[in-house]
């Protein structure tokens, strides 16, 4: 009965050790100090791991690295989090890539509109400061096809205010009578250098370089031409 007696006092004592540990959900230390780190396997520990970089972890051992380039450092990764990111790789580490290489292409997008939108010297006349013929088309290409969110005509400013407010007006004038004047974008200046050249520069060019070729010359002699047309009965005859 003694025998018995024990054995039922150590399991009751063994079942309310096991209650009082899973209702504990922080691990203790030696010295019965509560701990920060989550019991394993709950869910407070699962929720701990589960923003932990993925891949093998940096170790240092003999007094080296191992692997000797950057890694995580840190405990292992769980199983649970090792199946969720070779099952559902790359996401969502590529989420960050993408919005790096969007961004970059609205950057180049909004810079090539401002190109695009913005009248420069070479589009007003250098005397009266209006809009020349290639000026007011390019007005009207971007009061027609640019897109509203970029439809803005910038104005290419000058050192002199009385010049740049001269063209300001006449772009503001002869967009007036393409459009409604309600329809009128926002016009503004915009300091900048011309990306390329005008048209008239180029037509330039390019007429200078039609005029200087040299004639073609094709090297002909008299001879050889002969000699390969009738060389085979000439060399029966000897």
């Amino acid at each position: 009965m003694l025998v018995v007696a024990r054995r039922v006092a150590v399991s009751l004592v063994c079942l309310s050790t096991a209650s009082a540990c899973a209702s504990v959900a922080f691990a203790q230390d030696p010295n019965g100090c509560p701990c920060p780190e989550p019991r394993w396997h709950t869910d407070a520990w699962y929720q701990m791991r589960s923003q932990e970089p993925v891949g093998a972890r940096q170790v240092e051992w003999n007094g080296k690295l191992w692997p000797p380039f950057p890694r995580p450092v840190g405990p292992k990764m769980a199983c649970s989090n090792i199946y969720h990111a070779e099952h559902y790789w790359p996401w969502p580490y590529m989420c960050t890539d993408r919005h790096v290489v969007l961004d970059m292409t609205r950057t180049q997008e909004a810079n090539g509109w401002l190109a695009e939108t913005t009248l420069y010297d070479y589009h007003f006349n250098a005397e009266s400061n209006e809009l020349t013929v290639p000026g007011k088309l390019q007005l009207r290409w971007i009061l027609e096809n640019v897109p509203p969110s970029y439809r803005t005509v910038w104005v290419q400013q000058t050192e002199d205010p009385a010049i740049s407010q001269q063209r300001i007006e006449s772009v503001r004038l002869i967009a007036s009578r393409l459009v409604s004047p309600g329809n009128v974008p926002t016009i503004a200046f915009r300091p900048g250098v011309a990306l390329g050249r005008p048209a008239i520069e180029v037509d330039t060019i390019r007429r200078k370089e039609l005029e200087t070729i040299p004639s073609p010359r094709v090297a002909f002699e008299a001879g050889a031409a002969n000699s390969s047309q009738g060389g085979g009965g000439g060399s029966q005859s000897h």
